[in-house]
């Protein structure tokens, strides 16, 4: 039709094109020793811009990039599509893309990257209507706040840049054919619903279930992206509606502990803390996992807490025992608890019945496992052989240890409070004593009648 359509994808499909695309590495973090109490802030703030894509997100983003450009196609295949596409658009049963994981784990970051990723709007001039129109890659709504599917509908069209206040649509059918007759007039290749579990509190999965295949129906590819809870309510609904609507699963798992991407991302956090660690960096990045299950956003705010102790402790840089006072402070309780029960969940095989919103709802890998419970493992070896050789030592030995925590110096044994003294034991002559006070005291001043 037009050689801005025909390039429009070119070159956007290059795996190492979208990964420098979507790659950010800030800058790292000036003295923080100058904003004082407040540098904790800082940090985090930075460590937020990072974005390194792993590669489940490097094959999803490339295999999204795909879909909407074999649909960007199918509306431009020739002038006589395109216009029946905008006057007289077609209803098709489209599969939307289930992307799916737990809270923190990097699913709308994701998303971001993605968007960031597609092309840019450009205009295009036809002879079916006057002056041009703005051609858009994507239109994104979050469920945010959100209590029906008319009210993301309209999110779509305003992302097309229509006014709200006056789009007046008496069903939502009508409101309906004219998303998709927009989306095929503007050239939209896709369409994401993010934080989709927000539009499920409070409601059962009817109302979440007609919104994904209302949405669904404009045509284009749609993602919709949720937590774990969101789906094992959807697998409670009938077949009609599973086989649609977790037809397209993509599981979206925390790195791998001793994979490289992992200790990439932790290499990249250390930078951008303007190298603020004074550990070794695997044994570092092994602990990290360990308090953080591998979750990026547990990450940012597990090393926000140990600055936040390494500060008050006078030192500008993270030693291990920063990030063992953070684990145990009150402020990071409620990740601590959840950290746990996922080594809880890894160990048990996926049978806290309790916990089925940290269950994934298609299974885990097989090959994700192993990793893990192999770095929880580790850390109990650890423990047990610490806790061996400190009941080994002689009270001079102990005492001296003790000593060499307090001034900072690396040992095997983890800082723990000290135990209350036990009280001495009471003697025969002390017993009797005390029992004749207490005759003493509960002796009746008078006789009985």
């Amino acid at each position: 039709m037009n050689p801005t359509i025909d390039s429009r994808f070119h070159g956007y499909l290059d795996l190492e094109g979208i990964r420098d695309r979507i790659t950010v590495r800030p800058q790292p973090v000036d003295d923080l020793q100058r904003y004082r109490q407040l540098g904790a802030d800082v940090l985090s703030s930075q460590l937020k811009k990072i974005y390194l894509p792993t590669q489940f997100s490097l094959d999803f983003i490339h295999e999204m990039l795909g879909r909407a450009n074999l649909h960007h196609r199918e509306i431009f295949s020739n002038q006589v599509t395109y216009n029946s596409g905008i006057f007289n658009p077609p209803i098709n049963e489209n599969f939307p893309i289930c992307l799916t994981g737990l809270a923190g784990v990097g699913k709308s970051r994701t998303i971001q990257a993605l968007l960031s990723a597609l092309p840019p709007p450009v205009e295009l001039s036809c002879g079916l209507f006057q002056g041009v129109v703005e051609l858009s890659s994507f239109w994104y709504a979050s469920a945010r706040g959100k209590t029906s599917g008319k009210q993301i509908l309209l999110d779509f069209l305003v992302a097309s840049g229509k006014d709200r206040r006056k789009a007046s649509y008496a069903t939502v059918t009508e409101l309906l054919d004219a998303c998709r007759s927009i989306a095929n007039r503007h050239g939209v290749s896709t369409a994401v619903l993010d934080e989709m579990q927000f539009i499920s509190t409070g409601e059962g999965a009817s109302r979440v279930t007609d919104i994904l295949i209302n949405a669904a129906n404009i045509g284009m590819p749609l993602i919709f992206v949720s937590n774990y809870s969101l789906i094992h309510k959807l697998w409670d609904r009938n077949s009609e509606d599973t086989q649609r609507l977790l037809a397209e699963p993509r599981i979206m798992l925390p790195d791998d502990p001793t994979s490289q991407d992992w200790l990439n991302y932790v290499g990249e956090c250390i930078r951008v803390s303007g190298d603020r660690v004074d550990a070794d960096h695997g044994e570092f990045a092994a602990e990290l996992y360990r308090s953080t299950a591998g979750l990026k956003r547990l990450v940012i705010q597990l090393l926000k807490h140990s600055y936040t102790h390494c500060f008050n402790a006078g030192r500008d840089r993270i030693q291990l025992v920063d990030l063992y006072d953070a684990y145990r402070s009150s402020q990071y309780k409620a990740s601590a608890s959840l950290v746990e029960n996922l080594q809880k969940l890894a160990i048990s095989k996926g049978n806290m019945r309790t916990h089925a919103d940290l269950e994934c709802p298609f299974g885990t890998p097989a090959e994700f496992r192993p990793g893990v419970v192999s770095s929880i493992d580790t850390k109990r070896a650890e423990n047990v052989r610490n806790q061996v050789i400190d009941s080994a030592l002689t009270p001079q030995e102990a005492r001296a240890l003790e000593g060499l925590l307090e001034d900072g110096v690396s040992a095997s044994k983890i800082p723990k409070s000290r135990r209350t003294a036990t009280p001495p034991r009471a003697s025969a002559n002390d017993l009797v004593r005390n029992f004749g006070k207490h005759v003493e005291k509960v002796r009746s001043p008078t006789k009985p009648k």
